[in-house]
């Protein structure tokens, strides 16, 4: 069972202490890589800051929006193994993040399938959407950890990983939007310390999580 958000956040603070400036270089090159090349800014980056396939993100439009939705899986997944890494100690390194083209089609496909399942949910409404998204929430971790599953077993796992916990991960998110406004009023700048703080805390969030998997 995960522990509440102010331990989580405690927790991440503690782990990147001597890292927040590699991990910051991290995911100013993620969003640099994906982002930019959809003409992202501050206000978009506080709308995609629900990684993996969370609640709120852009309709993507031209060319360069589809560079950028070609390169997601394979960036997400490795941003993901990188802080993975953080939460466990295991000494991660920028390049880590790159990981992810490894497993090009696998990370492609999870990465269309998510975004795909949650706009056919929020069709209906948007909390149906946003519950769906939270449980395919974990699906890029469990795919680090288990590379040979396919991007459906992920998604699959995540969902039952998920049953009885959305809402404690909507809570930590929640409880990071004073600070993702900051990173908005300081247009952007700030995110280069939010986001590795909030994506630490949800790795550590799985962590607690993953030997529920059924």
């Amino acid at each position: 069972m995960p522990q509440q958000s102010t331990d989580l956040k405690c927790r991440a603070r503690e782990q990147l202490n001597g890292k927040w400036l590699q991990a910051g270089i991290v995911c100013f090159i993620a969003w640099l890589v994906t982002m930019s090349f959809s003409g992202g800014n501050a206000v978009q980056s506080f709308q995609n800051i629900w990684q993996n396939g969370e609640p709120i993100r852009n309709s993507p439009n031209g060319f360069g929006s589809l560079v950028s939705f070609v390169l997601s899986g394979p960036i997400t997944l490795g941003v993901t193994s990188y802080f993975l890494k953080l939460t466990r100690n295991e000494g991660p390194f920028i390049e880590n993040m790159f990981s992810g083209f490894k497993f090009f089609v696998k990370s492609f496909v999870l990465n269309f399938l998510m975004g795909l399942f949650t706009f056919l949910w929020t069709l209906l409404l948007i909390i149906p959407g946003i519950i769906a998204s939270l449980g395919y929430s974990m699906s890029y971790y469990i795919m680090v950890d288990n590379p040979e599953l396919s991007a459906s077993d992920a998604l699959d796992r995540s969902k039952r990983m998920m049953n009885g916990f959305k809402f404690e991960l909507f809570g930590l998110w929640c409880s990071y939007i004073g600070w993702f406004i900051l990173g908005i009023i300081t247009f952007g700048i700030g995110f280069l310390w939010i986001t590795p703080y909030y994506e630490t805390a949800k790795a550590n969030f799985y962590q607690d999580l993953r030997f529920n998997i059924i």
